[in-house]
């Protein structure tokens, strides 16, 4: 007869002689669910008919009945297959009189409603299989009772699986064990014959191996074959217990058996084997079970359905949580051919599972623990690598920069190749260009630290020291960006040390640029051109201190890159370190005639030819430029510069500076703002504040942010003691005036116009703690105790300054020969006039009358000071402070009486050092060698840092001892190498040879 499983709705063929008239226990093979299975005569509604017999027709179903819709199943070949679409779930009827189970009265469903088959995924059905069972699974357990069998009645439906395909085929694995789930049947009755093969159909599996029990899908097109009947066993096979229940009968086993046999199993159950196994093997004895599909009808890949099975609800014991997939369920080969035997062969078959299993937990853990680790990091090693993210320093310099370049063309790898192709010029317009290049280069790509290494270097050899504060941090924060992306780069190395070298008097900034350069020559990687500029960053960091170890550097760097112009250029800058005038010159024009262009030498020789005090050369060399290349804009400014700024005749520059702005249109911005900014300072240093803040202000039209204009307009409204607009201007060059001390001197003044005496008095102290050299600073500190009616504080500030045993009388501050931000002598001082004289309250108080007579002599107004000193002297004729000063204007003007009045200081004053620096001075001046060097020498004893003694006592010597006055004259530019009158005698010295 047949059966169906109440669970999985799975059809099975049993022989009618197991079934006794109490009824026999069935477990289905699928889903293990336990029933009770009777001979009644509803079985005959799921009993197939004998072989042969002809089915009468089916009744019709019931109209209130509905056949079981069709559970879907996941194909395992074919995931994307479209799910079924779940139906609504009928209430279940009651169970037909014709139903087998029918007396166990409505069965409680306990799964959740529409709820996936969890045995969904255990293989494919059976005619998909290669290799497969026959379509009848009990064919061999003998004939079934030859009656008809009527149409299957409709059962409870089957709850609907939603979104589950059918199960694709699998292949099953070779030698499957055994699987207890069919000990229901029993051994098989002796004298049993194994079931002829059927025919063979497209996609349908073949007969199983020899001598096997096949337990399959019910078939709706092949009724099993009639099999003679064999008899039942008596005894018990393990033990000869004679068997009386007839479900032991059909077991072949007693019951203590059966239960020592579970405490101690033999065999497997369930083998679940990987998607591709291989095709079962032809071992006698084992016979694959093929998965059972649902009764759907013909449902997806071809799966036979029976109208009207019976649909049986889960069995509790059964979780409603879906199992891992598995591709197959094997199952055992009849027990009794097992104990027929002893059972060595059993615990062999253990022992080989139990090694099987060592093996393979062994084979798992070196894939999971070392192949598959090694494949995962072999497989990311040959990924290309992800690219870094855009640092916010990196950002936020890109969105600055997008305003200066609105209209943006070509690629990044373009602007890069232009600016490394500028940058190799060696030239400082071209470092301008290069670095507007870099700048669209990092637009286009903010990832390029190629980019960011070269606008960095381009920068910092470009502006050089006259780099303003935000261009320097900026800088400093993209080349810790790019380092962070692509690490210590040669050119990164390279252009940060060119850049520390910028601020190279800030604390650590040479030391730190060293240490880069050291750190580029210790990679081996490193082209021979960063090795070269990291010789030449170590020659430039070694030329204040050691002349030679600077040069052994410079030899270096020429060696491995022989077309490097800044080497010659720096090692010039080496020889002029070291007060070897004659030395520097002489190798800037050797590169001068190799490049008649190189502009940077042309521009670093007139600047020596003037600090040495000879400016007729400096201008030959910018009119020889001037023939060989006609109407030269640079040299034409050159020009005119040097007239204002060297040789005093800024009423020449106005007209020249005029003449080149009428084609200002056509030169670039850079400069045309230039050609602007040096007519404010030649126009203001003439006299003309007016026209001076005209042409200052049209120099900001065309380049807004230029703080040579800024600083210009400042010192025009400094002079009106305009505070705001000088407030104003003074942002436009705070931080690039390259001499923090000015920048705080500058600031000061603002605050003094304010009327902010503390802040004013705190930047003037600030100023002097940068530059001890700056004596304005000083005096204008005592200017603001003065505008806040603090008398003794004025007086305690202005004595060391009278007196000059800290600072040199004869030099109010140091400053460039030539320079873009222009200041004339005295110009921090210009505006404090009277501020001091405010203080005297009565005639015979002349005490603040000298130190404003101090004041206007160091702001160049000899005449004004004169007649002040001389109401000092009337009063009090013993103020030698008053008489040495006279002698130092006298000296100035030539005046007759200067020894006479210097030596009435000495006698006033004897201890005054500036009393016997005037008296040195006049008895030089009156050819008394003797005496001006026993002067001066005293006035060292009291004073040793008072240059100009030093100077003019060196001066004293070059005729009869020469190699003691260079000595004397290196070490007051060692220590100052802006004392101007020092180098002049250096190179007056140099060219006596």
């Amino acid at each position: 007869m047949r059966i169906v499983c109440q669970k999985c709705a799975a059809a099975y063929a049993i022989d009618d002689r197991l079934i006794t008239t109490k009824g026999v226990r069935a477990q289905c093979p699928r889903c293990r669910h336990l029933q009770l299975v009777k001979r009644e005569a509803s079985a005959a509604s799921v009993t197939a008919p004998p072989e042969g017999a002809v089915p009468p027709a089916a009744e019709p179903n019931p109209p209130a009945a509905a056949p079981a819709p069709p559970v879907a199943r996941e194909p395992r070949s074919n995931p994307a297959a479209a799910p079924v679409a779940a139906k609504p779930r009928e209430a279940p009827k009651a169970a037909p009189k014709s139903d087998l189970f029918g007396d166990f009265g409505e069965m409680p469903e306990l799964g959740p409603p529409g709820s996936v088959d969890p045995f969904a995924d255990l293989g494919p059905p059976a005619a998909q299989v290669s290799g497969g069972l026959p379509s009848d699974p009990f064919a061999n357990l003998g004939p079934s009772s030859p009656r008809p069998a009527p149409a299957a009645k409709p059962g409870p439906p089957v709850p609907d699986a939603p979104g589950v395909a059918a199960p694709a085929p699998t292949a099953a694995p070779s030698a499957p064990p055994e699987d207890p789930l069919l000990d229901f049947l029993g051994p098989a009755p002796g004298g049993l014959q194994p079931e002829a093969p059927p025919a063979p159909t497209s996609g349908r599996a073949s007969s199983p191996p020899a001598g096997a029990v096949s337990l399959g899908r019910m078939s709706a097109r092949a009724p099993a074959p009639v099999v003679p009947k064999q008899e039942l066993h008596t005894n018990c096979r393990s033990c000869g217990k004679d068997l009386t229940d007839p479900f032991d009968q059909a077991l072949g086993t007693c019951e203590a058996c059966k239960q020592r046999e579970s405490a101690f199993p033999r065999e497997s159950t369930v083998v679940v084997a990987p998607e591709a196994a291989p095709p079962p093997s032809d071992s006698g004895g084992l016979v694959e079970l093929p998965m059972m599909s649902g009764l759907d009808g013909m449902s997806s890949e071809d799966e036979p359905r029976f109208e009207g099975a019976t649909a049986l609800a889960p069995d509790s014991r059964v979780s409603s949580v879906k199992p891992a997939r598995t591709s197959h369920i094997t199952a055992a080969p009849v027990r009794s051919a097992q104990r027929g035997g002893s059972g060595g062969g059993s615990r062999a078959g253990v022992f080989g599972l139990l090694a099987l299993a060592v093996l393979g937990a062994g084979g798992a853990g070196y894939y999971f623990l070392v192949h598959k680790p090694q494949q995962e990091q072999r497989a990311l090693a040959a990924q290309p690598p992800a690219p870094a993210a855009v640092p916010p320093e990196v950002l936020a310099a890109v969105g600055r920069w997008k305003l200066q370049f609105l209209e943006l063309e070509g690629t990044s790898a373009e602007h890069l190749a232009a600016g490394q192709k500028q940058l190799a010029l060696d030239q400082r317009i071209a470092y301008t260009e290069a670095e507007e290049s870099f700048q669209q280069a990092l637009l286009l790509d903010p990832r390029s630290t190629d980019a960011i290494a070269g606008y960095v270097q381009a920068l910092a050899l470009g502006r050089g020291p006259g780099m303003d504060d935000n261009s320097f941090q900026e800088a400093r924060e993209l080349i810790q960006a790019a380092t962070g992306m692509a690490g210590e780069t040669p050119a990164l190395l390279v252009a940060h040390a060119n850049l520390l070298l910028a601020r190279s008097r800030q604390s650590g900034n040479l030391e730190e640029a060293a240490r880069l350069a050291t750190e580029v020559l210790s990679q081996p990687k490193a082209a021979d051109a960063y090795k070269a500029e990291a010789h030449l960053v170590l020659g430039r960091s070694q030329v204040a201190t050691s002349r030679e170890l600077a040069n052994q550097e410079f030899d270096a760097a020429r060696k491995l890159a022989p077309n490097l112009q800044r080497v010659d250029y720096y090692s010039a800058l080496a020889h002029e370190q070291a007060g070897q005038y004659g030395l520097a010159l002489k190798q800037l024009r050797q590169r001068m005639e190799l490049d008649p262009q190189d502009w940077n030498s042309l521009e670093a020789a007139a600047r020596i030819y003037v600090e040495v005090g000879e400016t007729a050369r400096a201008r030959k060399l910018y009119e020889d430029r001037l023939k060989a290349k006609a109407g030269d804009v640079r040299a034409t400014l050159a020009l005119a510069v040097l007239r204002y700024q060297a040789e005093g005749n800024a009423r020449e520059a106005v007209r020249v500076l005029k003449e080149l702005t009428k084609n200002a249109s056509r030169y670039g911005p850079r400069d045309a703002s230039e050609i602007f900014s040096h007519l404010a300072a030649a126009e203001r240093t003439a006299g003309n504040d007016g026209a001076a803040g005209i042409a200052a202000e049209s120099a900001l039209k065309v380049v807004p942010a230029m703080p040579e204009a800024h600083l210009q307009l400042f010192l025009v409204a400094l002079a009106k003691k305009d505070a705001v607009l000088a407030r104003e201007h003074l942002k436009g060059f705070q931080g690039r005036l390259q001499d923090a001390a000015l920048e705080k001197v500058l600031e000061g003044r603002v605050h003094l116009l304010e009327g902010d005496v503390a802040g004013a008095q705190e930047r003037f102290q600030q100023a002097v703690r940068l530059d001890d050299r700056r004596m304005d600073a000083k005096l204008l500190e005592g200017v603001a105790a003065a505008s806040a009616k603090k008398r003794d504080e004025v007086f305690r500030l202005f004595y060391p300054v009278l007196e000059a045993r800290e600072w040199d009388p004869l030099r109010l501050a140091p400053r460039p020969a030539l320079s873009r931000f222009w200041l004339r002598p005295g110009d921090t001082l210009v505006g404090v006039e009277n501020v001091v004289k405010s203080l005297s309250d009565r005639p015979e108080d002349v005490q603040p009358l000298l130190y404003e007579a101090l004041v206007r002599f160091h702001q160049g107004d000899r005449q004004t000071a004169e007649r002040l000193l001389h109401t000092v002297v009337d009063v009090n004729d013993n103020s030698g402070g008053a008489q040495a000063y006279r002698a130092l204007i006298a000296l100035d003007t030539k005046g007759p009486q200067a020894r006479n009045l210097a030596e009435r200081a000495v006698r006033a004053e004897r201890g005054l050092p500036v009393a016997r620096l005037s008296l040195g001075l006049a008895q030089a001046a009156d050819r008394d060698v003797a005496g001006a060097m026993r002067s001066l020498q005293s006035a060292l004893d009291v004073a040793p840092k008072m240059l100009s003694a030093q100077t003019k006592l060196a001066e004293l010597l070059m005729t009869s001892k020469p190699q003691e006055a260079r000595a004397v004259l290196e070490k007051v530019v060692g220590l100052d190498p802006s004392y101007f009158p020092a180098k002049t005698l250096l190179f007056k010295l140099d060219e006596r040879g």
